[in-house]
């Protein structure tokens, strides 16, 4: 009878060990996820890439309602309307990192990361197309603006081997002092067309009876490559 009682307690005793090791084990193996008002950052780089293959890493920083990173391993939610994205990625020193992987379908695509109660998107979304831009030169016709008080700039832009690319959004920028000048993007992209060239056009408030001067209209690509030309007002 001894011998049978004492086989029954290690039996519960090894039960128990099992149990409390599967809790353990239950517990170390649970999704870390962060608290309700953390703040959310998302970011790609690069923001442009092509659209066989191209890559771009996704980083989404999660900061805790005390403004300290949240603990490693907490885990972040990943989507995108274009290409293919790892769905969720653990925070190191606060930010969790995925990658972004072309699948040949060019655009823009939207990519938002959710974490806890809070969700974030990349500013301008990641844009996919068919190269990377290496040269951009820009045009303003006439070069000189009198009447009428605009003139017309085109931005062409070519791959590293000379190439018109097409689908690019370009951002227009002006500068001149004093700043009477603007453009009718506003700041929006104009996307290249398919002999690589954006449109925009530049209009100044400048009376016609004051001095000459000059401003500058900049084109921007999504992978910081720009080109600028000069315009003579008066």
């Amino acid at each position: 009878m001894r011998v049978g009682k004492e086989r029954t307690v290690m039996r519960r005793v090894r039960a128990g060990l099992a149990l409390a090791a599967l809790a353990h084990l239950t517990c170390a193996d649970a999704p870390l996820t962060p608290g309700p008002g953390v703040t959310l950052s998302v970011f790609a780089n690069p923001p442009f890439i092509v659209a066989n293959g191209g890559v771009s890493v996704i980083s989404a920083l999660v900061i805790e309602p005390a403004g300290t990173l949240v603990p490693d391993g907490t885990v972040v939610l990943f989507f995108s309307t274009l290409g293919r994205i790892e769905p969720q990625g653990q925070t190191k020193d606060g930010v969790a990192r995925v990658n972004l992987v072309a699948d040949s379908r060019s655009g823009t695509a939207q990519v938002t990361a959710v974490a806890g109660d809070q969700t974030a998107t990349v500013e301008g979304g990641v844009v996919i197309g068919s190269a990377n831009p290496e040269t951009v030169l820009v045009s303003a016709n006439p070069a000189r603006i009198t009447q009428p008080r605009e003139a017309a700039i085109t931005a062409n832009v070519f791959d590293v081997n000379g190439n018109p690319i097409s689908g690019i959004p370009v951002i227009f920028s002006v500068s001149a002092t004093p700043l009477e000048e603007t453009l009718d993007s506003g700041g929006a992209p104009r996307f290249t067309d398919t002999n690589g060239q954006a449109f925009d056009t530049l209009r100044t408030r400048r009376s016609l009876a004051a001095a000459q001067k000059i401003v500058t209209v900049t084109a921007t690509t999504p992978n910081a490559k720009s080109g600028d030309t000069t315009v003579a007002v008066n």
